[in-house]
């Protein structure tokens, strides 16, 4: 039996529509509570918007059984990816995810969760990226800084625990532009390829808070490990919501004194990008766009492999100087 959405609401987000196809009223302001953190914005119902990609979202009793004889492999927030490379199913403990060669993504979920809640946030998120995909938006863990007087971003990509986000709240505590600490969204926009900031917010740790100088800043609980905060409420800087690439940092935090910055040639930066990126190798419906545009990426932007030692990240001028030193080459 068909059923009809609750409510339809359409956001703009890196040049592209998504619809959010709400089955229920909660939903829809769980959703809308999420993205209002989010650059998300609503277009207005009186303009006749045409999706570039939907997410359907309902509350189930029961998750769908998933058919069987798929292959399947981890994923992160503990799910399962079950695939014939035609059709994903991501198994969640309490949600589906599922998507093929269409326009859509289906996100079904069994649990009424807190819609502020770090969980659902999750869930959402792995709904959310398959259909930026379909959109030509791809996600990349990555912040992005703006050195003074510049208009183009050094990226500090890499994942959890690599540096990204002390690295991003120094610079901009000294003053630096940014775009995000976290995640950075990357889209061709009248075929200039751009940068996109995704959330308005940074989920910093305490030691990092202590470590640049920030501890008794105003912030909320985002999860167990990490603090929030409104960026624009403490650094000088409001936050650049696009830009395009110049430089790509990969840092790793190392347990050495000195700090090192080494160049990496285009071969090298593609496949860093790649390990950060397995989305563009597993789903096979957007893989040819989706690895076209990194390669892009990593011809365009100039790579650097920063082993950050104990000087750089108890110095946040040290940052800054090091950062410095490769504008030149690529600015």
């Amino acid at each position: 039996m068909f059923t009809r959405p609750a409510a339809k609401s359409f956001y703009l987000v890196a040049g592209r529509t998504i619809l959010i196809e709400a089955f229920d009223e909660w939903i829809q302001r769980a959703v809308s509570e999420i993205f209002s953190g989010w650059f998300f914005t609503l277009v207005p119902p009186s303009i006749n918007a045409d999706p570039n990609a939907t997410i359907r979202i309902h509350r189930v009793l029961e998750l769908p059984i998933i058919p069987p004889g798929l292959k399947s492999f981890e994923i992160t927030c503990d799910g399962t990816c079950f695939t014939d490379e035609n059709r994903y199913y991501l198994k969640f403990e309490n949600a589906l995810v599922g998507f093929g060669s269409e326009m859509h993504v289906d996100f079904r979920i069994a649990k009424r969760y807190d819609c502020s809640s770090s969980g659902f946030v999750q869930l959402l998120s792995q709904a959310l990226s398959p259909a930026l995909r379909r959109s030509g938006v791809f996600e990349i863990h990555s912040a992005g800084v703006l050195p003074p007087e510049s208009e183009s971003t050094i990226m500090i990509a890499g994942a959890s625990g690599c540096g990204k986000s002390t690295l991003t709240a120094q610079l901009a505590n000294l003053g630096w532009s940014y775009l995000s600490d976290d995640i950075l969204l990357l889209a061709e926009v009248d075929e200039e390829l751009r940068l996109q900031a995704f959330r308005r917010f940074f989920a910093l740790t305490r030691d990092t808070l202590a470590a640049v100088g920030l501890a008794t800043m105003k912030s909320e609980q985002v999860s167990h490990l990490k603090q929030r905060i409104t960026p624009q409420d403490h650094f000088r800087r409001a936050p650049v919501e696009q830009s395009k690439a110049a430089a790509i940092v990969f840092p790793t935090i190392t347990r050495q004194g000195k700090s090192q910055m080494t160049a990496l040639t285009a071969g090298e930066t593609m496949r860093r990008l790649l390990r950060l990126c397995p989305w563009a190798s597993y789903d096979k419906g957007t893989s040819l766009e989706h690895l076209r545009v990194l390669g892009r990426l990593a011809n365009s932007a100039i790579g650097f492999e920063l082993l950050a030692g104990t000087d750089m990240l108890n110095d946040s001028n040290l940052t800054a100087h090091m950062f410095l030193n490769i504008t030149g080459k690529n600015f």
